[in-house]
């Protein structure tokens, strides 16, 4: 080998030495920064004229499992979706309490039920109406606080999920800006592999916000899909929505949209599918739960508070259902209406065939056919049937009758005697006038003698078959609907209360495992990718070692040929 020669080959050794010297102080100096990969550099021999003339660098970098890369954005995006209903699952169900506790639902409903069996044996005790009425509040408060903490877990979901979109439009713009720098590029140099590496790690970063497809291209630019939508590629393609603020049960939230296109049905996975499957789908479900409890509870109370009549009898009775002079009524059997006076006693009966009504205006007509009784619909669209004198009351005694589809007796059809109103758990609540005046509660029915007439006892103070009728209904199995989790089933109101505990925390408790499993299943594959891919310092620390006295040694045959070329050019001289 000539000295000119072997001046070109130590060189090209000093050189390739010094860029491999950069590339591991560059790993040294990103070991700790997330997603980053161990660069190496890859070499070739210099051939010149049949003579290998030294090295040359041909690339810097690092190769990368790219299954294990798309199994690490799988994971992130399950890992991103578990995590989202472990906290507000765990929230609701605090506030719902564990069955047993004194201010869970179930425990209310069986002090309600103590209540009015107490009622049952001292029905003229307004102490005992009082305590009845405050513990049937007490249910309805519970009942609208729960429907409150469902809500409020929707509405902050909702707002999750605008915040989150907020956090997806960051990434979709930085791994566009990753794109515009790599497009046209190979990865050869050590800047191209760093953005490499940092374009992955917003994909990881994305995929744990949202379920996305995604390929790099021959430009190598990154195509991110959420479903069939481009949503990066030769531009950013952006996500809208604006959260609603304040959420009900029966609020309509609008649609996830790109560009103004729904893009609802392609979302999956990721802190964004979770937070909407959380909003619409889990909590809706307890919520369903909750408003099957309210209604079955209020419609088997009602039906038999209904039937009863207060003693005294107040002078009027409005009912809780809307109606109209104009809607059709269809009914069978018959119906008594007494006027009372204030020792029970009946001052006029009015027997309704209800066979002969075919409409409330031709029902209001009947009763205002009387002397002492009246109807009427009000403008908030009741109807209230009251004594033309205030000295007497009303008192519905049902006989047969029958009313309408699901056959509701016919206080019971218009609501005259409801002990709760209200159409769901957010706002069911007990009957107003109960509260201000606790007699109005009926523990007692009018009386159904066949030839009742005027003067005849109606109802007396010591009635209590209402009273012992809603105390026997607790212990009743009652059917109720598949609502939520819970499938159809026949139980007490107390135990479909208890199901309903058991249900949320069940779901509280699964949620927390989920998201912990599948935390250590994301975590072990970055554990999994940094041990394979990520830098170790020891070695790196060796490396450079050996790369320094690599470059010390072509230093020194440069010296030793610069030292022999000045002598030769001496000699010639």
């Amino acid at each position: 080998m000539s000295i000119r020669a072997a001046q070109s080959s130590a060189l090209s050794a000093l050189q390739t030495s010094q860029a491999g010297i950069s590339v591991s102080s560059e790993n040294i100096a990103n070991a700790s920064v997330e997603g980053y990969t161990a660069k190496s550099i890859s070499l070739a021999s210099s051939v010149t004229t049949g003579s290998a003339t030294g090295v040359t660098v041909t690339s810097v970098g690092s190769t990368v499992d790219s299954y294990l890369l798309k199994s690490i954005s799988e994971a992130a995006s399950e890992s991103g979706y578990a995590a989202v209903f472990s906290d507000p699952l765990g929230m609701v169900a605090t506030q719902f309490g564990d069955v047993g506790d004194d201010g869970a639902i179930s425990t209310l409903i069986t002090d309600l039920e103590t209540a009015i069996a107490a009622l049952a044996v001292s029905s003229d005790s307004q102490s005992a109406k009082s305590t009845t009425l405050s513990e049937a509040n007490a249910i309805a408060e519970e009942l609208n606080n729960l429907s409150q903490s469902v809500q409020d877990q929707r509405a902050s979901a909702d707002q999750s999920i605008e915040d989150t979109i907020d956090q997806i439009n960051d990434l979709l713009n930085e791994i566009q800006s990753y794109n515009n720098q790599l497009s046209g590029t190979d990865g050869t140099t050590l800047s191209t592999s760093e953005l490499q590496d940092a374009r992955t790690q917003a994909v990881n970063e994305l995929s744990a916000h949202v379920d996305i497809s995604y390929y790099t291209d021959s430009s190598n630019t990154t195509q991110i899909y959420i479903g069939g939508t481009l949503v990066v590629g030769s531009q950013a393609q952006e996500l809208s929505y604006n959260a609603v603020g304040t959420v009900t049960a029966d609020t309509t939230f609008a649609d996830v949209t790109v560009n103004g296109q729904s893009v609802m049905d392609s979302i999956s996975g990721g802190t964004l599918g979770g937070l909407i499957e959380l909003r619409d789908e889990t909590l809706p479900d307890i919520q369903e739960e909750l408003d099957n409890l309210a209604t079955t509870l209020m419609d088997s109370i009602n039906a038999v508070t209904n039937l009863g009549t207060a003693y005294p009898a107040p002078s009027e009775l409005v009912s809780s259902v809307e109606t109209d002079l104009t809607d059709a009524f269809s009914g069978t059997g018959t119906v008594r209406l007494a006027a009372i006076d204030k020792d029970g006693k009946a001052v006029e009966v009015v027997e309704i065939d209800l066979s002969t009504i075919t409409s409330v205006q031709d029902l209001v007509d009947a009763i205002n056919g009387s002397t002492y009784l009246t109807a009427s619909i009000g403008s908030d669209g009741t109807l209230k049937i009251a004594t033309s004198d205030d000295d007497y009351g009303v008192s519905i005694i049902n006989m047969d009758a029958s009313v309408g589809t699901d056959e509701q007796g016919f206080s019971d059809y218009f609501g005259l005697n409801d002990m709760f109103t209200g159409t769901d758990a957010g706002n069911i609540s007990v009957n107003s006038a109960w509260l201000a005046d606790t007699s109005k509660l009926p523990v007692g029915t009018g009386s159904d003698q066949a030839l009742l007439a005027v003067g005849d006892s109606v109802i007396s103070s010591g009635s209590s078959d209402i009273a012992g009728s809603l105390a026997a209904l607790f212990d009743e199995n009652i059917s109720f609907d598949a609502a939520g989790d819970l499938g159809s089933t026949k139980t007490t109101l107390s135990d479909y209360a208890a199901e309903i505990l058991s249900d949320v925390a069940q779901q509280a408790s699964s949620a927390e495992t989920e998201a912990s499993v599948a935390s250590s299943a994301y975590a072990e594959l970055v554990e999994s990718f940094s041990n394979q891919y990520g830098v170790n310092t020891d070695e790196e620390a060796l490396t450079l070692s050996n790369l320094e006295s690599a470059y010390e040694a072509a230093a020194a045959i440069l010296e030793i040929t610069q030292s022999l070329m000045d002598t030769l050019l001496e000699a010639v001289r």
